[in-house]
């Protein structure tokens, strides 16, 4: 249900939630003829990667509260679009692209949906 644009164009968001690795959970996005992959790159949720062909944009949270940070690394020729995507999905809750994290959506919209039976 979620909707990204850019530059006044939507971006096709997709992922598996039912994958089993982290490359098969990896959010999807096309835009301006490209295609990125979003995938966790730590055991944790808050390290993350933006791929495209030739590029990798790795980024990390650290911190709590009003001393949160965010880590770039730039692997590759990257551009104004790649940076702007990455610097927007560092404050996306991607919890659900690492396993544990898919785990707990999962019962939370189990358990949510049995409320509306009481």
């Amino acid at each position: 249900m979620a909707r990204l644009s850019s530059g006044g164009t939507g971006i096709r968001i997709k992922r598996n939630r039912w994958a089993q690795t982290r490359a098969g959970r990896a959010l999807r996005m096309q835009t301006a003829g490209r295609e990125y992959r979003c995938l966790a790159t730590g055991r944790r949720h808050r390290d993350r990667a933006l791929i495209r062909d030739g590029v990798e944009i790795r980024t990390g949270r650290h911190g709590r509260g009003a001393r949160k940070k965010a880590t770039f690394t730039v692997l590759g020729p990257a551009d104004a679009t790649d940076l702007a995507l990455a610097a927007v999905l560092v404050g996306v809750d991607t919890r659900n692209l690492t396993r544990g994290g898919a785990v707990r959506a999962f019962l939370n919209r189990s358990l949510d949906w049995l409320e509306i039976f009481q």
